[in-house]
């Protein structure tokens, strides 16, 4: 009887040892996973930092100084850079004016929280008071508070459309330049003034 009963207790500590074992090979197992997977982030920050709808805006004295929007971004913590898909950027002149640059995809350097530059590419098109320009890239750079374009450029608007080979746009001014084969044509609707009798004139010069 006391045999068997020894052998009963035995077995029970047998089983509940094996319980516990089963328990922290299950805990150890879920630990090690964790790990792995929180590895596999740390080697793909990018993929880690992706966002959706991103958006970001600087104020100063209570009005807006820059505004940045992408249907999608992802950090480069390394380059302090975001790159932008479908990205829109805003710049606000102090008396209401807005400059605005649109495109396909692009890339915004920061310098910590301030906009250092804006490199976009792909159907870009910079809009400033009554006038829109197309190209196929454009680069903002906050030192110098300008947008430049190395790529051919079409400007229209108020019954007037530009062309030229390249072009600087100095945004606190509101001044433009074309440079190379800049072609001008003006439209039979631009109003009085603006056109000598008899229609359309076109115009180009190569400075």
């Amino acid at each position: 009887m006391k045999n068997r009963l020894r052998l009963a207790v035995i077995g029970a500590v047998v089983l509940a040892l094996g319980g516990i074992g089963v328990l922290v090979a299950r805990s150890l197992r879920m630990q090690w996973r964790e790990e792995a997977a929180q590895t596999g982030l740390d080697l793909l920050p990018q993929v880690a930092q992706r966002i959706q709808d991103f958006h970001r805006v600087k104020t100063q004295d209570g009005r807006k100084v820059w505004e940045v929007a992408a249907r999608e971004a992802r950090y480069l913590d390394e380059e302090q850079a975001v790159v932008v898909n479908e990205p829109m950027v805003r710049l606000y002149m102090p008396d209401g004016r807005m400059v605005a640059l649109s495109g396909h995809e692009g890339r915004v350097a920061l310098d910590g929280r301030e906009l250092r530059e804006v490199d976009l590419a792909g159907g870009i098109e910079v809009q400033f008071n009554d006038y829109t320009a197309r190209t196929d890239r454009a680069v903002y750079q906050h030192a110098t508070d300008r947008i430049s374009s190395p790529q051919p450029v079409e400007i229209v608007g108020r019954a007037l459309q530009l062309r030229g080979e390249r072009m600087e746009v100095d945004v606190g001014a509101q001044k433009l330049r074309l440079f190379r084969n800049v072609t001008m044509t003006l439209q039979p609707d631009a109003g009085p003034g603006l056109l000598p009798p008899g229609g359309a004139s076109h115009a180009s010069a190569q400075p």
